[in-house]
């Protein structure tokens, strides 16, 4: 398995590590349940230096980028960041990609683990200009995620003052802990946080840094476990689960991060012609309205005539709202919210109802 620059740190944590996209992670530490309250209420630091980061720039940084992702990159201001995707020529998503500008013509693409490899030989096999300079970065960069609501306080008491003002999706350079480090606003639990890429040789020194910092804010490392169920409440895609290459970001209800006025890109014409007639299918969130657990896997049923109409793609029990949530794929006829249907977990059906994601919402008052 492959080891991020963080594995000493993970081992010396306890962290009970697993096999995650061939790399060794952290599953958790102190414990999910834990983890989760602590980012909810709190502070966790997560490990996501796996993910791959793939560098863009050059005079024709910006018609190369337009021609294979399907959000529009000319909006973005130096500094700002969108959600994207990388689709074939079918319109299928090949990954769900966050692209930074960091300068004027030059890029950063955070990709998926499990996608590295396939996006960054789907973009060298594009045509682009011979001024166009496509590097990966995933082994010199690391990268982590501070999540939580008390993550400011505990940037700035490392010296990273440039957050007090930092907008959602937006980055900048700065020095944290004496150490180099783009800080992005950025994450995807959905609370407050900062992801940070730093230096390979230097992001365990920045890890360290932070945790020594935030302990007494009540800060703790946490892992993957955590991570999915804080993202799951959310209602956010997991890619192998909840998309893949069949499925098209119309159909994953994200439409909007596809600009089909942008110009031509890979999948356009698929998207445009499902855009304009709608797709057959449509994903969707759950809740249970009996008390259990809802798993990847399970079968989706019309709660009229029992028939299967599709499957679970993501499901667990909610901490906070204490029910049985989920997210999966079903007839867009069937599709609107309030619409009845029942889930089969281990042969019994147990009703449900299609609601508006996310499922978790931050009171008004936080």
């Amino acid at each position: 398995m492959k080891q991020t620059p963080l594995i000493a740190q993970h081992r010396a944590a306890g962290g009970k590590l697993v096999d995650f996209a061939g790399w060794e992670m952290p599953i958790q530490y102190s414990g999910v349940l834990d983890e989760y309250h602590t980012v909810r209420s709190k502070a966790g630091l997560f490990d996501v230096s796996h993910m791959g980061r793939l560098m863009v720039s050059g005079a024709g940084a910006l018609a190369f980028l337009q021609s294979v992702t399907t959000n529009d990159v000319a909006k973005l201001a130096v500094g700002q960041a969108h959600y994207s995707m990388v689709c074939n020529d079918e319109g299928g998503i090949k990954d769900d990609i966050f692209v930074y500008r960091l300068k004027p013509v030059e890029y950063l693409l955070c990709v998926n683990a499990s996608n590295r490899v396939k996006v960054l030989t789907w973009l060298q096999a594009h045509p682009r200009d011979a001024n166009v300079v496509l590097e990966d970065h995933s082994d010199q960069m690391g990268q982590i995620a501070l999540q939580g609501p008390l993550s400011k306080d505990i940037m700035i008491a490392l010296g990273g003052t440039a957050v007090a003002t930092l907008k959602l999706h937006h980055s900048c350079e700065a020095t944290v802990a004496s150490i180099p480090t783009l800080i992005a606003r950025t994450g995807y639990t959905g609370e407050l946080g900062y992801e940070l890429y730093a230096p390979s040789d230097r992001v365990g020194l920045l890890w360290e840094q932070i945790v020594e910092a935030g302990v007494s804010k009540g800060l703790k490392p946490a892992g993957l476990g955590s991570r999915d169920l804080l993202r799951l409440e959310m209602g956010y895609l997991l890619y192998g689960n909840d998309i893949d290459e069949t499925t098209t970001p119309i159909e994953a209800a994200v439409e909007w991060t596809v600009n089909v006025d942008k110009g031509d890109f890979a999948g356009r014409a698929k998207l445009l012609a499902q855009k304009s007639s709608g797709p057959a299918k449509r994903f969707v969130g759950f809740e249970l309205l009996e008390k259990a657990v809802p798993r990847h896997g399970c079968k989706i049923l019309d709660a009229r005539s029992s028939q299967p109409i599709g499957e679970v793609s993501s499901g667990n029990l909610s901490p906070i709202l204490q029910k049985g949530i989920g997210l999966g794929y079903v007839p867009s006829a069937l599709s609107a919210i309030g619409t009845r249907i029942t889930i089969d977990i281990r042969g019994k059906a147990v009703p449900a109802q299609i609601v508006k994601t996310p499922f978790y919402r931050k009171p008004k008052s936080a």
